[in-house]
């Protein structure tokens, strides 16, 4: 694939924001008080750095197969339930993980924005359809800080 210049250049942006995401995730499993939220955390963070690597192959030409939808449905399947979710820890405790949760809630929110610009940018069908499955992955995201957040009453 060849890459326009404004392609790579919001690949390179992309490229930033995973390595920020995952960098965020790794500290934010470090912090967090509760030993759920760190493995969430840490699940994360392992996503995004798949997703780094992802953004890296195209910036090099290369556009790298997705997951299939059916591994995607089988891994939204194995959300907990919201009684899984909840906390075990300390009122200040909680609000240390809730100020944690709210951060990267908010680096979700942008980075999914960030990749909807790059899909309508993009010419290649394929690297489109790459960069719309990793913007549903960080919906996704989004979506379980959400729920553990609302689990905790953490979330209006």
């Amino acid at each position: 694939m060849t890459l326009t210049k404004k392609e790579q250049s919001l690949l390179k942006d992309l490229q930033n924001e995973e390595k920020v995401c995952a960098e965020k995730y790794h500290k934010a499993a470090e912090c967090a008080c509760d030993p759920k939220l760190q493995q969430i955390f840490t699940k994360l963070e392992q996503a995004e750095r798949n997703h780094y690597d992802t953004v890296t192959q195209m910036l090099s030409g290369t556009v790298p197969q997705m997951q299939t939808q059916g591994k995607a449905q089988n891994q939204k399947g194995k959300q907990p339930a919201a009684q899984d979710l909840k906390s075990k820890v300390s009122r200040a405790e909680k609000k240390s993980d809730a100020y944690l949760l709210a951060d990267v809630l908010a680096t979700e929110k942008f980075v999914s924005g960030v990749y909807n610009t790059a899909v309508f940018e993009f010419n290649d069908p394929q690297a489109r359809d790459v960069l719309a499955a990793i913007q549903q992955q960080e919906q996704q995201h989004g979506k379980e800080i959400a729920d553990y957040m609302s689990a905790n009453g953490m979330y209006c």
